[in-house]
């Protein structure tokens, strides 16, 4: 193999790293499922994508399940009986790659794009690189309140990104994690 080859070949390599660290973090299908299908007082958060079809811009990142779901009613006109709610459900399990289009002003109201910034999901994740995950799947509230001291939508998409479900309690609205 000649020199030329072989730069060609790691020019290829790190175009394609590239383009695997740009693709943005999506949630699995599990639990995405499981926090639409649920109606609790303490709602699971969701990692999506949100495209503002107004403003032709986009947006990634969590919120929580309940607020997305308001979202949807509102951009479809659906009303809150049995039918909205399961056309809801529908509309938002559809999308597997869970990539929303919104046009409706008051259903952009509905989406907490300003909840956290960049920085408040590095805090997040190095969060629970130095310490793990396993105290949020414990009953240690103390630990798990030390976590909520961050940015709790972010600390919840630092959880998801994890490969596990978030919540926030229905007690304060700490965030926390179950498998």
């Amino acid at each position: 193999m000649g020199r030329a080859s072989i730069l060609a070949f790691l020019l290829s390599l790190a175009c394609i790293g590239a383009r695997a660290a740009a693709v943005p973090p999506m949630q699995d299908q599990a639990h995405f499922g499981e926090a639409v299908e649920s109606f609790s007082p303490a709602p699971y958060f969701v990692l999506v994508t949100v495209i503002d079809d107004t403003m032709q811009k986009s947006w990634t990142g969590c919120m929580p399940a309940n607020l997305l779901k308001g979202a949807v009613h509102f951009e479809h006109g659906l009303d809150y009986d049995e039918a909205g709610v399961s056309q809801t459900r529908e509309i938002l399990l559809a999308a597997k790659d869970h990539v929303y289009h919104f046009s409706n002003p008051r259903a952009l109201a509905n989406i907490p794009m300003d909840a956290y910034g960049t920085d408040d999901l590095a805090q997040a994740r190095a969060y629970l690189q130095a310490h793990g995950t396993a105290f949020l799947l414990s009953d240690d509230w103390d630990k798990i309140d030390a976590a909520n001291k961050l940015n709790r939508t972010a600390l919840a998409c630092a959880i998801i990104e994890r490969g596990l479900a978030a919540r926030m309690s229905d007690g304060r609205g700490e965030t926390y994690a179950e498998p």
